[in-house]
């Protein structure tokens, strides 16, 4: 769904070149009846792949969907609208994998990056039964929540953290497109303000709040805050740091966790999850969202973490910066499918 939107354009990119799941239906809205590639704004790497070029744009009416054999519904509709078109599908016996914010907090809906919280899959079980209905839906967090969560994830389950202090660089593409207007961002740095902060926080702690942790401790035990913001780059979200332990940690404890980083999906060898999904850079002047946002052996999908340094014996800095519309967003949501496939919520 939302096929010829930024987000979407990256699904049907990935799923283009995907080994087993591939582009069966591409649901659009303004442009229904045309060919993807007459209608589409393309803007990401290379060109419109052939496979889809020619295939029509067509309404998203779950009947329709269903007579197309499609397996497996991704959503990346804004939000308000995704909520119920969503459990519409869902209800009918689809699989729906959202990166919409409007089941995000549903206590029955996984939240779900599968290095970090895989294990909330289990969920599915008790959603599908609670809500009688034979399919599910999945969400995957806020793009930029996920350029935070997945370096303090590990952090957070090897240590005793009192407090994280982050502050956002946001890309223009995080707003879709048209996107921001110019006159906000030329010149100037547009503050997303107290409510996206929240939010972002909020999705953080509900993350963290479901690593398993090899140090005692709880989420009470955690302050979190953020302030976030928008700049004109057009992909990539830049995102800075400062995390304060218990008891005094060395820089360099936390850059061998971080290096060693990772989850079922690299076990599993499933084709979108990158080999190193946290990459750390030595540079003094990288990440920078310009040359490493596609960084990896799965383009787009690792995050790459920089600027570590110790702060006092307490406090480590650290950048992380993150492909907001891949690894934050479509990318993640196939990674998702392919947990979900090899643990068997989805049939192969």
């Amino acid at each position: 769904m939302g096929a010829t939107g930024l987000v979407g354009i990256e699904y049907v990119r990935m799923l283009s070149q995907h080994p087993y799941i591939k582009p069966a239906y591409l649901a659009g809205k303004g442009s229904v009846g045309k060919a993807y590639s007459e209608v589409v704004r393309w803007q990401t790497i290379g060109q419109v792949p052939k496979e889809v070029a020619d295939m029509p744009v067509l309404p998203t009416d779950v009947n329709e969907i269903k007579k197309a054999g499609v397996d497996i519904v991704f959503s990346p509709l804004p939000q308000g609208a995704a909520g119920p078109v969503e459990e519409e599908f869902a209800k009918a016996g689809f699989p729906v994998i959202s990166n919409s914010p409007d089941h995000r907090f549903d206590p029955d809906v996984p939240l779900m990056i599968p290095e970090v919280n895989g294990h909330t899959a289990s969920l599915i079980d008790e959603q599908k039964k609670r809500r009688d209905w034979s399919g599910f839906i999945v969400t995957t967090p806020l793009c930029t929540a996920q350029g935070i969560a997945i370096p303090l994830a590990p952090i957070y389950r090897d240590f005793r953290v009192d407090s994280v202090f982050i502050t956002t660089m946001q890309s223009l593409s995080g707003e879709g497109y048209p996107g921001v207007a110019s006159l906000d961002v030329v010149d100037n740095i547009k503050v997303l303000g107290d409510a996206y902060d929240a939010k972002t926080v909020k999705e953080v702690t509900r993350i963290l709040s479901e690593v398993k942790r090899n140090v005692p401790g709880t989420m009470d035990e955690l302050t979190l805050s953020a302030t976030t913001h928008r700049i004109a780059t057009i992909h990539g979200h830049y995102e800075v740091m400062y995390i304060t332990f218990k008891e005094d940690v060395k820089v360099e404890k936390v850059k061998e966790t971080l290096a060693n980083f990772k989850g079922e999906p690299q076990d599993m060898k499933l084709p979108t999850a990158p080999s190193r999904p946290i990459l750390i850079t030595e540079l003094d002047n990288r990440p920078q969202p310009y040359f490493d946002r596609w960084a990896g052996d799965v383009p787009g999908m690792s995050v790459v973490v920089g600027r570590l340094k110790q702060v006092n014996n307490r406090t480590v800095r650290l950048v992380s910066l993150i492909h907001n519309t891949v690894r934050g967003a479509a990318g993640g949501g196939i990674l998702v499918a392919e947990y979900l496939i090899e643990k068997g919520y989805i049939p192969k």
